[in-house]
């Protein structure tokens, strides 16, 4: 404890003596992280994050967990009402599916153990991330973009079997995991403010990450170093700093699978009062990227893929939620969803 508690004290003075002596590079890299944060990270998370917190505070997840009950049961060993959580994940984003398990556990319809192991395949970037960002912005090819959210989605749903195999059947206890749902109108305030002070912390994480990895940058002069570098911190600026290099389109699938370390800070401050197995983690991270490699591989056989230019993005990328057929699916069976989750007499708010 005292050799880690040494590091972490030689780590934060050397950071401060770098922001002081480079503080014009350090702003400059915050300053991408800004961009980042702005052009990609909230116009393609926010949303589905608000989505995600909704459907467990209305309740919806409880009834289509109903429905799902069985399924989940036999194949994952995890509660129904998680399923819709897990379809969040898939098509949210990163930090949509943690955000989504972390609100079961407060509301009780996960354990521990299971909000854990959930961790392990529910950490996924979303297509307006993967097509429109990477795929449509950075590789100018929407078809690549497509390959790499597939191999995205059945790295996940291997690593899914895979963390279920040796786990228990657990049953939540029916007073905790029966909770009735806050009413719609007030879900949906509640979700909207949840899901706005995740993402100040996301960005605040993001733009962290950016500014210190430029300072990195100051010693790392070796261009394929530098990429590395920047894959293994940040999942955008690493996908970024690939399309200059010109490489293999698994090299993206890669880094999009393992999600960088600003990714991992991110999940687990949504978790501080569950012990999240650390190397456990980090290694499904791993994994997830090595699994997603080689399914673009196996995918780039059967769909060959023309890019049409790796080189430098010269302008902003906005990446569009509409655009996305996956998410614009997702967006209406959720409103659809919200509609019928209605109450027909009169919504009244209470004080928050």
């Amino acid at each position: 404890m005292k050799i880690r508690q040494s590091l972490l004290l030689i780590f934060t003075f050397l950071a401060a003596c770098a922001l002081l002596i480079f503080p014009a590079e350090a702003a400059a890299g915050a300053k991408n992280g800004i961009g980042y944060c702005l052009q990609i990270l909230v116009p393609s998370l926010y949303p589905f994050m608000v989505l995600s917190v909704f459907i467990v505070k209305s309740g919806f997840s409880e009834k289509m967990g109903n429905v799902l009950e069985v399924p989940c049961r036999k194949v994952l060993k995890l509660p129904g009402s998680a399923a819709a959580t897990i379809l969040m994940s898939a098509i949210g984003g990163y930090p949509t599916g943690a955000r989504g398990i972390a609100a079961l556990y407060e509301c009780g319809a996960l354990t521990e153990s299971q909000a854990a192991r959930m961790l392990c395949f529910c950490v996924n970037a979303g297509p307006a991330f993967v097509i429109s960002a990477v795929g449509a912005g950075f590789l100018k090819s929407s078809r690549a973009g497509g390959i790499l959210f597939a191999s995205q989605l059945i790295a996940s749903f291997f690593l899914s079997i895979l963390c279920s195999i040796s786990a228990k059947n657990e049953t939540v206890p029916r007073k905790a995991g029966k909770r009735r749902g806050v009413g719609a109108a007030n879900a949906l305030v509640l979700s909207a403010a949840d899901a706005a002070k995740a993402m100040v912390g996301m960005c605040c994480f993001v733009i962290l990450f950016a500014a210190f990895l430029n300072l990195f940058r100051i010693w790392v002069k070796q261009p394929i170093a530098s990429t590395v570098l920047s894959a293994l911190m940040e999942v955008t600026g690493g996908c970024s700093d690939l399309t200059k290099l010109g490489v293999p389109l698994w090299a993206f699938s890669l880094a999009i699978g393992w999600a960088g370390i600003s990714v991992h800070f991110q999940i687990l401050s949504f978790f501080p009062n569950i012990k999240v197995h650390l190397p456990r983690f980090v290694f499904y991270r791993l994994l997830h990227g090595l699994l997603a490699a080689l399914t673009t591989v196996l995918l780039m056989r059967v769909f060959p893929v023309d890019i049409e230019a790796f080189s430098n993005i010269s302008k902003p990328l906005t990446p569009s939620l509409s655009g996305s057929v996956p998410a614009s699916a997702a967006l209406i069976i959720l409103c659809i969803a919200l509609i019928i989750c209605l109450p027909r007499e009169k919504l009244e708010i209470e004080d928050i």
